[in-house]
């Protein structure tokens, strides 16, 4: 009998080999806070890949096998069978014994547990994409993971191998990336990206800070910019000038930076620290950036989530939802 080892050997001692000449597209930088640790998952191979932090660029920690949707192709639409492409987080963990109690018998496909995805994300909804639930999880039959294209659109692992990922998953936080082909650049390249990337985000704190409101709204897209809460880029637009109006001199300060990228948009997320005599706020803010027709990255959407007072606590890789004490109450849809 053949098992799927938890590490390819080979394909891990391949790519680090490369490392200081190769690095992948999809990660220009992590962080300590909210991305010490990526799953890139790449759906032509049915690999995912476990990067984590390290120094100045992404160091593959190890390789999985999987399956993904059984029809190829991007998720567009609900029950299409297939596993959507982008950057996306978890959301929440369930249990098998919880997934049992829920869906009975049909709850066993899910084995070990499960890891809920924010699919659809900003981008996603922008194309008006359908669907949910999509998740990783494993199996109560390891052979599906050794046929690939076996889901309904979620990426399956084996019980083994979600175990061993879920020490490195920090809810809310840890990213996961789905793309059909995972390209490497060289690094002059991979830098140049980068800088771009990092140039764009340099430019808009400190317009922000300076309260230079003319190169601050530059960095927004006029044609794609939405808010939640202001409207269009228009309405934010009038918002933001009546801050920067304000005579307080507020204090910003940004750290915990990652960046990641997938085809035709971007994530910035960092620890945004903000003080002024108006608002003292902690808040993971996260910044979805698309290239204009001039290929100059514009911000087209932002997310703001208040973080408790530990926020700068290190994250420490250990078996913490497969305990006996970790199950979780399954709220979500089922898998399509």
């Amino acid at each position: 009998m053949i098992k799927i080892s938890t590490i390819t050997v080979s394909i891990l001692l391949t790519i680090n080999a490369f490392a200081d000449e190769y690095l992948p597209e999809v990660i220009y930088q992590l962080d300590d806070r909210f991305a010490h640790h990526v799953l890139v998952v790449e759906k032509s191979t049915h690999k995912l890949f476990l990067y984590e932090n390290s120094s100045e660029v992404p160091k593959l920690l190890k390789t999985y096998q999987v399956a993904t949707g059984k029809i190829t192709g991007n998720k567009t639409i609900q029950g299409d069978k297939k596993t959507p492409e982008g950057i996306y987080r978890f959301q929440q963990f369930h249990s098998g014994q919880n997934l049992v109690e829920k869906y009975g018998k049909a709850g066993l496909i899910y084995g070990a547990g499960a890891f809920t995805m924010n699919y659809p994300n900003t981008i996603d909804r922008r194309k008006d994409k359908t669907g949910g639930g999509i998740w990783l999880h494993s199996t109560d039959d390891d052979t599906r993971v050794s046929k690939g294209l076996d889901s309904k659109g979620c990426v399956v692992a084996t019980d083994a191998d979600l175990k061993d990922i879920s020490q490195y998953i920090d809810l809310q936080n840890t990213p996961i990336i789905v793309t059909q082909n995972l390209t490497f650049l060289r690094k002059a390249t991979w830098l140049d990206n980068k800088k771009d990337l990092t140039d764009t985000l340099v430019t808009w704190a400190n317009a922000w800070k300076d309260k230079d409101f003319n190169t601050y709204i530059n960095q927004y897209s006029k044609d794609r910019f939405l808010s939640n809460t202001k409207g269009n880029y228009f309405g934010y637009s009038r918002y933001k000038k009546a801050v920067f109006a304000r005579k307080d001199t507020p204090s910003i300060n940004f750290n915990n930076i990652s960046i990641l990228n997938f085809k035709t948009y971007a994530v910035i997320t960092m620890v945004q620290n903000y003080n002024s005599s108006v608002i003292q706020d902690v808040g993971k803010k996260t910044l979805y950036l698309q290239r204009d027709d001039q290929y100059n990255w514009k911000i087209v959407s932002e997310e703001w989530e208040r973080l408790p007072a530990n926020t700068n606590l290190a994250f420490t890789p250990k078996m913490r939802f497969f305990t006996e004490d970790s199950n979780q109450v399954a709220n979500d849809s089922g898998s399509i």
